[in-house]
C-alpha cells in the first residue's frame, strides 16, 4: 500500500510536458524522404521514436487528467445552479399563504371552487387556490323558464325513381296532406322525413335520357379517350436518367478527375451534386406535372461537375423515352370507348317511376324568460351574457296545459307566474303568425322547464392585489367571468426576478398582508324578487369572460 501511495503521489508531481511540435516533425520527414538513398522508414533512430511516443502519451495523460478536474468542477457548479433555481421557483409559488387562526367562514367552498376554475382554464395561475386571501363571498340563485315547442310542416312533393321491372299498383285518390295520419313521429329536432303515399305512382319514359337509357359521356366529352396525363398526348416523355440532355457523365472520367482530389473535397462534391440532382427532380416535376414556368434542368443543373466529360445515355434516344400509352392516348375509364354512359335516372332502362310523397319538416321553437334578484349590489355584477349561458337544476318539467293549475313544490310563486305569462305570449304569436310559403304550420306538443342556477360572486386577493369572479351554475359545472386574473406566466415573471435579485445581491424580505376584509360576514343575496325577460335585455359590454389574461405586472413588494 505505501509503495502505491508513493507511486501515485510521484505521478502527481510530475511536472505537464510540453506540447510536441508535430508539424515541424512531419516536415522534417518530409525532406529526409525527399533524399536521394533514403527510404520512408530509416529516416529515425529507433530510440527518437520510443522518445517521441513517450511524450505523445504523457501529453494525452496530462489532457485527460486536466478534463476530468475541470468536468468535475463544472458538474458541481451545474448541481449548485440546479438546487438554488429550484429553491428560488419554490419561493416564487408562495404569495400570499392563508392564515390558519382566522379562516373565512366559506374559506373550504370558495378554495373549492377555484380549484374547479384552474382545472377549466388553463391560463389561470394554479397556485391561485392555495396561495389566494378570500375577503367576501357573495351568493344567489337565478329562475331560467324554457318552454320548448315542436312544430311540423306538410308539403305534396312530386319524386322518381329508376324502373326495376315491378309495375306500381292502380292509382289511388290524393288527399289533403293533414289528412294523413302517420304511426310515428321522428324524435328530431328540426329537419325532414319524406312519406311515400299508396296508390300515386305510374310508370312513365325517363325524361333525361328521353328513354334510350344512356348519355353522352361527360368525362370525355363523347370522344372515348382521354389524353395520356404522363406524356401530355405526345406519346413519348422526358428521360428521367438525363433529364432530357440525352447525355450522362462519365463514370471512368469523374473518378479520375477525384482522384488527385481529398477524401473530404470530393465527399463535399457528391453531397452538392446529390442536391442539385434532388433538386433538379422538383423543378422538372413542378414545370411537367403542375406547368410552373420554371427553366428546364438540363439548362441550369450540371451533367459531369468533376470532369466535364460525358457519354450517350443508354436508357433514351434523344432525351426522350417512349410513354406507356404508345400515342398518347388512353380509353375512357368511364364509357370504355363506347362514347356513352348509362343514364343515372333510369339506370340505363330508359323507364322510370313517378310517385308523390309528403314532406313532413319538423322544427323546435325555445323561448327563455329568467327571473333574478332585484338586489342592488347583484344587479350590478349579474349581466346578461351570465344569464344566457346558466346551467342549472330541473326542478320542474311537464306539459305547457300544467301551467293552469297550482305552482308545484320548489318552485315559487313568482316564477311560476312568469312561466305562465310565457306561455300566453307564445299563444299570442302562434295565432298571428302567417303561413310561410302558403305552407301550414301546426304545434305537435309543448313543454316547459324550470331551472335554478346558483350564482356566486368571490372577491379575493393574490400577489397584493384584488381581483373578482363570478362563478354561474351547479356545482361541478360552473361558468366562470372575470375582468382580469392572475395569469399561470405570474409565476415565471416572479421566478425571474427573484434570479435577478439574486444575481445583483439584493435582499427582499417576504411578507403575508392581511385584509380587513377577511373578518367581515358573506352577505346572503334574498332570492327571486324580480322578473326579467331575455328578449327585452340589453346586452352589457362592461363584463366579458375572462379568455385571457388582463391583468397588469405584479408589483414587487
Amino acid at each position: 500500500m505505501a509503495d502505491n501511495d508513493e507511486r501515485n503521489n510521484g505521478a502527481e508531481r510530475v511536472a505537464p510536458q510540453e506540447p510536441v511540435d508535430l508539424s515541424s516533425r512531419r516536415q522534417e520527414r518530409q525532406r529526409a524522404d525527399a533524399e536521394p538513398g533514403r527510404s520512408n522508414g530509416d529516416w529515425m533512430d529507433p530510440r527518437d521514436r520510443d522518445e517521441q511516443a513517450d511524450e505523445l502519451e504523457a501529453q494525452a495523460r496530462e489532457i485527460v487528467r486536466a478534463f476530468r478536474e475541470n468536468a468535475g468542477e463544472l458538474g458541481e457548479r451545474v448541481q449548485q445552479a440546479i438546487a438554488h433555481a429550484r429553491v428560488l421557483w419554490e419561493e416564487s409559488a408562495v404569495i400570499d399563504a392563508p392564515i390558519p387562526d382566522d379562516l373565512h367562514p366559506d374559506e373550504p367552498r370558495a378554495r373549492a371552487l377555484m380549484r374547479r376554475w384552474v382545472k377549466r382554464d388553463f391560463l389561470v395561475d394554479p397556485d391561485l387556490p392555495s396561495s389566494m386571501s378570500i375577503i367576501s363571498l357573495h351568493d344567489t340563485e337565478v329562475w331560467r323558464v324554457d318552454l320548448r315547442e315542436r312544430g311540423e310542416t306538410r308539403e305534396l312533393v312530386h319524386a322518381t325513381e329508376p324502373y326495376n321491372g315491378t309495375r306500381p299498383g292502380p292509382a289511388m285518390p290524393i288527399q289533403p296532406v293533414w289528412d294523413y295520419t302517420f304511426a310515428t313521429t321522428p324524435e328530431i329536432e328540426s329537419g325532414e322525413r319524406r312519406v311515400r303515399l299508396e296508390g300515386a305512382a305510374a310508370l312513365g319514359v325517363c325524361e333525361r335520357c328521353h328513354g334510350s337509357g344512356k348519355r353522352a359521356c361527360a368525362h370525355c366529352a363523347s370522344k372515348g379517350f382521354v389524353t395520356c396525363p404522363e406524356c401530355r398526348g405526345r406519346g413519348r416523355k422526358t428521360c428521367p436518367r438525363c433529364r432530357g440532355r440525352g447525355r450522362i457523365a462519365d463514370a471512368a472520367a469523374e473518378r479520375r478527375a477525384r482522384a488527385a482530389k481529398s477524401y473530404f473535397q470530393v465527399h463535399a462534391e457528391r453531397l452538392a451534386q446529390n442536391a442539385v440532382e434532388r433538386l433538379a427532380d422538383l423543378s422538372e416535376r413542378l414545370r411537367q406535372d403542375y406547368g410552373a414556368p420554371l427553366p428546364p434542368s438540363a439548362n441550369w443543373a450540371p451533367t459531369a461537375p468533376a470532369s466535364g466529360e460525358t457519354i450517350p445515355c443508354p436508357d433514351c434516344h434523344g432525351g426522350t423515352v417512349a410513354c406507356s400509352c404508345n400515342e398518347g392516348k388512353l380509353a375512357c375509364p368511364v364509357c370504355h370507348g363506347t362514347e356513352n354512359e348509362p343514364c343515372s335516372s333510369c339506370q340505363g332502362t330508359g323507364k322510370v317511376i313517378r310517385h308523390q310523397e309528403i314532406a313532413r319538416r319538423f322544427d323546435t321553437r325555445i323561448r327563455t324568460r329568467l327571473a333574478i334578484p332585484a338586489h342592488e349590489a347583484a344587479s350590478e355584477w349579474i349581466t346578461d351574457d351570465m344569464l344566457q349561458r346558466v346551467n342549472g337544476d330541473v326542478v320542474w318539467e311537464g306539459p305547457a296545459d300544467d301551467l293552469d293549475g297550482p305552482a308545484p313544490a320548489g318552485a315559487p310563486l313568482l316564477v311560476w307566474e312568469a312561466a305562465l305569462a310565457l306561455k300566453r305570449h307564445a299563444d299570442a304569436e302562434l295565432e298571428s303568425e302567417a303561413p310561410t310559403g302558403g305552407l301550414e304550420r301546426r304545434v305537435l306538443w309543448r313543454r316547459v322547464r324550470l331551472a335554478r342556477a346558483p350564482i356566486s360572486r368571490l372577491e379575493y386577493a393574490y400577489a397584493g392585489r384584488m381581483y373578482t369572479v363570478v362563478a354561474v351554475g351547479r356545482a361541478g359545472e360552473e361558468r366562470f367571468w372575470a375582468d382580469n386574473f392572475p395569469p399561470r406566466w405570474h409565476r415565471v415573471s416572479r421566478f425571474f426576478q427573484a434570479v435577478v435579485r439574486d444575481i445583483n445581491g439584493e435582499t427582499v424580505q417576504r411578507r403575508h398582508t392581511h385584509y380587513s376584509e377577511r373578518h367581515a360576514t358573506p352577505s346572503r343575496i334574498p332570492p327571486h324578487s324580480a322578473v326579467h325577460a331575455l328578449d327585452e335585455a340589453k346586452p352589457d359590454a362592461t363584463s366579458a369572460r375572462a379568455d385571457g389574461p388582463q391583468s397588469e405586472p405584479d408589483q414587487v413588494e
